[in-house]
């Protein structure tokens, strides 16, 4: 019986907290089912607690599954980018990964499975129901657990014995194979934390399918491999089906879990509840398709890191229906085709895309697995997508401009998970340099002041009224009074000059204020980001740039080097100063891949008055003269606007 301390008192006081904010947000027939499921979980919890939970290990007939019993590969070939160097192959091959900033090493002893990465303690082996994990739990950030326990990396061993010589892919099959059995010997059925979210148990089931089948040749020892299998994928798709995450949990977890239940249907049609699970997963891709990628492609979390992973599923799905020559639902088609059209147009050289709301640095399947098309040539204007609420402009100049104007929605109702309070912020890149950025995720359930300022509005190139954000922060992975954005102009000039102009509400209810937000650019390569702050009052408003590149400061201008010319960037509405890497308040940090942050230099233009207010922001190559007056010019007609719109 666990017993009653102070740190167990507030786990407890937390998990109440939790559990009555999600429950503000559920209809009625939620509240059913969550208690349905709360059942399912006693029923489970007393099955394990009396040694119920039986393995299937030794009540299989290996040779009656065609997956298991199979010479020839069951998967499709997958469009594969493999390419590592020396020193990562030598890495993989001894067990050692970086994950999610930390490093972990394979060894031959279960409690490698339960060790935080992160802060080296031993996560508990009981029952996944009774393990806090959430922040504040005295163990770690469970993400970063989770990493390791995906066995993705296994997909990386598979694909490196493919390619390598004899004696490199001993190694990588032995190694591939004593990790797999360590692990499910590590971790009976529903034991540990590997079991608290269903949607890791998806990703094993893709991960260790694919391993195994990359490999099937040149197993060592498959007599102990295949019913490993078996076992695995029969407990973690018999928990994915009885705790599918539906209603306000839907998001791109749903994805995962519905693709493995295809994968499991569709690659074991010898157990019983194949079809069941293949038709509940099919249905399930179908329903969410239109829910989470939205008609321009875009996603309706709103982050191009969960975009890419729920694009990534549906990819596979639709890959290994058409190569078991099944018919591919269209919904589930279109829904992959057009989330990765839309990846692909905001695609740098690198296949690298913009940090815009929280990324875990997460994979459907593996890092090398890659669907998107080969970049487009470069292609000047503007380019808007209404649905996800993104709009891009790349400039007419040799020096490749671009930039992101994000006006899209707080995130996927009705709790907003996995959304940032980015109204109307803008990246900006000068070919591959990112010039303004946005400054990552960095955790989930880690440090609640770093998961707060990552997410919140201060970490984005956007204003901040009254200390504000833009939406309340509830808990972790939920939002309350979330923004809407609307855009008012958007339009491109026969010359190449384009207007767009933005407002939020984020503030209006809690302040008063109305945010708007123009962008405007003169070919070849001047810019003004002009921001009007209207409302009443006396209020504290903040203007944040978040910069890539270390400016130099000549009196009032900030300059960067980029390529062959100097790039001027002018802040005109208040007081300028630089940041870097503060922490009392937090200020000037950029995370560039989960549980990872380095200082930044952070540009921020504070004004405290009275109302309304503007901010103009000049960014030009060279004398920039040129274009200054006839973007300024343009100012007059939108400050016509707004007032007009006010006064409505």
């Amino acid at each position: 019986m666990r017993s009653t301390t102070p740190q167990n008192l507030r786990t407890t006081r937390r998990s109440l907290v939790w559990y009555a904010q999600r429950l503000r947000v559920m209809e009625p027939a939620e509240v059913f089912h969550r208690v349905a499921e709360h059942c399912t979980l006693k029923v489970l919890a007393t099955r394990h607690r009396f040694g119920w939970l039986l393995s299937h290990r030794m009540r299989e007939d290996v040779t009656q599954f065609s997956f298991c019993s199979s010479f020839a590969r069951k998967l499709p070939g997958f469009p594969w980018s493999l390419e590592i160097d020396d020193a990562t192959v030598e890495a993989l091959l001894s067990g050692k990964l970086f994950v999610l900033g930390h490093e972990w090493v394979w060894r031959p002893h279960c409690s490698v499975w339960h060790e935080a990465p992160d802060t080296h303690r031993q996560w508990p082996h009981e029952f996944f129901g009774r393990i806090p994990y959430r922040e504040g739990n005295p163990y770690g950030d469970v993400r970063v657990a989770w990493e390791p326990s995906r066995l993705q990396h296994l997909v990386a061993l598979g694909l490196l014995a493919q390619r390598a010589a004899p004696d490199i892919r001993r190694r990588a099959v032995a190694q591939l194979e004593a990790q797999f059995l360590s692990w499910v010997g590590a971790n009976p059925s529903y034991t540990g934390i590997h079991f608290i979210s269903v949607m890791e148990c998806g990703l094993r089931i893709l991960a260790v399918c694919h391993a195994l089948d990359l490999v099937r040749e040149w197993l060592q020892d498959p007599e102990h491999v295949w019913p490993a299998l078996l076992e695995l994928v029969r407990s973690h798709v018999e928990l994915i089906r009885k705790r599918i995450s539906i209603y306000s949990s839907a998001g791109n977890h749903t994805i995962a879990e519905a693709a493995a239940l295809v994968y499991a249907g569709s690659l074991f049609p010898e157990m019983p509840e194949s079809q069941l699970w293949r038709s509940l997963g099919l249905s399930l891709l179908e329903q969410e398709a239109p829910h989470q990628i939205l008609s321009d492609g875009g996603g309706s979390e709103q982050t191009f890191c969960y975009q890419r992973f729920v694009s990534d599923l549906y990819g596979l799905v639709v890959t290994l229906l058409q190569h078991q020559q099944c018919s591919v639902p269209s919904a589930i088609e279109q829904a992959f085709y057009r989330s990765k059209s839309f990846l692909n147009a905001f695609r740098r050289k690198d296949g690298s895309l913009p940090f815009i709301g929280d990324g875990d640095s997460g994979h459907a399947l593996s890092p090398f697995l890659n669907f998107s098309d080969r970049p487009k040539t470069w292609s000047p204007g503007l380019t808007t997508f209404d649905a996800s609420g993104y709009s891009v402009i790349r400039s007419r100049s040799s020096q490749q401009h671009q930039l992101i104007f994000d006006h899209g929605p707080l995130g996927l109702a009705p709790c907003y998970a996995h959304g940032h309070a980015d109204a109307l912020s803008v990246i900006f890149q000068v070919g591959e340099l990112d010039v303004l950025l946005d400054a990552g995720t960095y955790t989930y359930t880690g440090d609640r002041a770093w998961r707060n300022y990552f997410r919140g509005t201060r970490a984005h190139n956007t204003i901040v009224i009254d200390h504000k954000d833009q939406a309340v922060q509830e808990n972790a992975f939920m939002w309350s009074q979330p923004f809407y954005a609307h855009v008012v102009i958007n339009e491109e000039s026969s010359d190449g000059a384009v207007t767009v102009l933005a407002r939020h509400d984020g503030y209006e209810k809690r302040t008063g204020v109305t945010h708007w937000r123009a962008v405007l650019y003169s070919p070849p390569h001047s810019w003004l980001i002009w921001d009007r702050l209207a409302g009443s009052g006396v209020h504290h408003l903040e203007l944040n740039w978040h910069l890539g590149i270390e400016p130099n400061v000549q009196a009032d201008l900030y300059v960067f080097p980029c390529m062959d010319e100097s790039l001027y960037l002018a802040v005109e509405g208040g007081a300028s100063n630089l940041y870097r890497g503060e922490t009392t308040p937090i200020c000037g940090w950029q995370s560039c891949h989960y549980g990872i942050k380095k200082p930044i230099p952070t540009l921020r233009t504070v004004y405290a008055g009275s109302l309304p207010h503007e901010f103009s922001t000049r960014i030009w190559i060279g004398t920039g003269e040129e274009t200054a007056e006839p973007i300024l010019g343009r100012l007059a007609e939108l400050r016509r606007l707004i007032d007009a719109t006010q006064t409505r």
